[in-house]
């Protein structure tokens, strides 16, 4: 039974004047919320606070040599236990312990324990489980990659990269004499994702950063000319003039509007709404989440009852009805690769309900469930999802380990790409016209 449950009991025991079920129900919500607490946050046999996540970078993290071996049978001990997902995504645990303890015990230096945690978490198969403290020590600040065939291009690159020798729309076709598609192929193994496609562009996004050295050289193709370009990578973040806004918005005619929604943070619904007032008088909205890694599933929601057009399942099982100034017209949704956890149970939420139209590709396939902060007793923070209170959605969708397919499947075009046209939003405008 989730809070709403128990209030709505509550509720229902004091119309009734019922001191029984009154104290029951009481009862019933002290045990729930001091479980939560225990099983959530309370920072005791291995759990953390969120807030007291520390982060290093991977040659500078604070084991040494000789605790590497304790420290990774700690994470191990934990995921044993609690990860719920390793039947169903096919995983040895057994079987990675020894390899990855062959390795430990050769090793010296923290970068190599550093790449060995990362592999291990990636072989988890979810986006969701993966290290917490440990970060690149060199990289380019911005969003700067896109994938489009199989193919890496730099897109729309932020002014680190330009000044380090990038334009926007070169092909980066090698990464340090390696062709690009076996140098994200190999790189892949240090990255935690639930689908194949999911972990090829998380994969690709790591080409401007770096475990090991500063440089790189990179094989570009430049406006049809083939040049090599050797970067030289940031040790720091460096603050920018203003903060990427979460929720942007456009009227791209006069009868369609756009809201552009990167992600399910802060106040993402509240910015979603505020836009949607600037739109809500046309008959067309196109909602845009192909860059939205998630967030938090009740804003999400929040969203959802912005666009549902009555009252609706939602990806948890749970009713929601439509908002007082929700929309009236149609919806599309585009989504692809990167749309992830709470921006998958937006989409499982919209699919499902019949109320919009999704374009695109396929999603992550990772909704996330409730996840779980943990710390060795060396100092490694790192989290881990311990599963959904259901498996799947009210119609059946699984709620982990496999993408939400488009109602129309639309993958971009590199031809498109380079001409400046998405081929994506084009393709959901003549939707619009039929």
């Amino acid at each position: 039974m989730n809070r709403f449950g128990i209030i709505l009991l509550l509720h229902k025991c004091i119309m009734k004047k019922s001191v029984v079920l009154m104290i029951a129900a009481l009862g019933l919500m002290v045990s729930i919320c001091a479980v939560f607490a225990l099983n959530r946050w309370y920072p005791t046999h291995g759990h953390a606070d969120w807030d007291e996540v520390q982060q290093y970078t991977a040659d500078k993290i604070p084991i040494d040599h000789k605790d590497f071996r304790s420290d990774f049978e700690e994470i191990f001990e934990q995921i044993k236990k609690k990860y719920p997902y390793t039947t169903k995504k096919h995983i040895n645990l057994d079987s990675i312990h020894t390899t990855c303890l062959q390795q430990i015990d050769t090793m010296q230096l923290k970068v190599a324990y550093s790449l060995l945690i990362m592999e291990f978490f990636a072989n988890l198969k979810c986006t969701h489980a993966n290290s917490e403290s440990i970060l690149y020590p060199w990289f380019i600040q911005g969003d700067n990659i896109t994938v489009i065939e199989n193919s890496v291009f730099v897109n729309h690159p932020s002014v680190f990269a330009i000044k380090a020798g990038l334009q926007d729309k070169d092909e980066i076709v090698t990464v340090d004499g390696v062709p690009t598609n076996k140098w994200v192929m190999c790189n892949s193994k240090y990255v935690s994702a639930s689908t194949d496609a999911t972990r090829y562009l998380l994969s690709a996004l790591t080409i401007l950063c770096s475990y090991t050295s500063p440089i790189k050289t990179l094989g570009i193709i430049r406006h049809g000319r083939p040049i090599t370009i050797t970067i030289h990578l940031q040790s720091k973040s460096f603050p920018t003039k203003e903060e990427e806004q979460n929720v942007t918005w456009r009227k791209i005619s006069s009868k369609v509007g756009y809201i552009n929604m990167k992600s399910m943070q802060d106040n993402a619904d509240t910015d979603f709404s505020k836009a949607l007032k600037h739109l809500s008088k046309l008959p067309y909205l196109i909602v845009d989440v192909r860059q939205n890694g998630g967030g938090n599933s009740w804003i999400g929601d929040n969203i959802a009852q912005n666009l549902i057009k009555g009252k609706r399942r939602n990806w948890n099982g749970s009713t929601i009805s439509p908002s007082t100034n929700s929309y009236k017209g149609k919806v599309i949704i585009l989504m692809g690769n990167y749309s992830c956890s709470s921006a998958e149970t937006f989409l499982i939420t919209m699919k499902e309900s019949g109320d919009a139209v999704l374009v695109g590709t396929s999603s992550a396939g990772d909704t996330g469930g409730v996840i779980c902060l943990f710390k060795t007793s060396h100092g490694i923070f790192y989290r881990l999802p311990v599963g959904h209170s259901s498996g799947s959605s009210p119609k059946g969708f699984p709620l982990e380990g496999k993408g939400i397919s488009p109602n129309y499947l639309v993958p971009m075009k590199v031809n498109d790409f380079l001409s400046g046209k998405d081929t994506q939003l084009d393709y959901a405008l003549q939707l619009f016209k039929e």
